[in-house]
């Protein structure tokens, strides 16, 4: 189950991040540094709330490919 006040705590983190890369305190290369995990247990947990659901038991070509009654 999605916990929100994780992602919260993930996009407040990713933030502080971009706003150091914009005043200049980190370089662009750091910031990737940085960010790229955040980004990655972002992605993590927002995918988290689609697993089990039908959404991802089926992929869209074989839906396509079912006939329609």
């Amino acid at each position: 189950m999605l916990n929100t006040n994780d992602l919260l705590a993930l996009y407040a983190q990713l933030n502080v991040e971009y706003r150091l890369y914009m005043k200049g305190s980190i370089s662009e290369r750091e910031y990737c540094l940085r960010a790229r995990p955040i980004d990655q247990a972002i992605a993590q947990l927002e995918l988290s709330t689609l697993r089990g659901s039908p959404v991802l038991s089926v992929s869209c070509s074989q839906k396509l490919l079912m006939p329609k009654y």
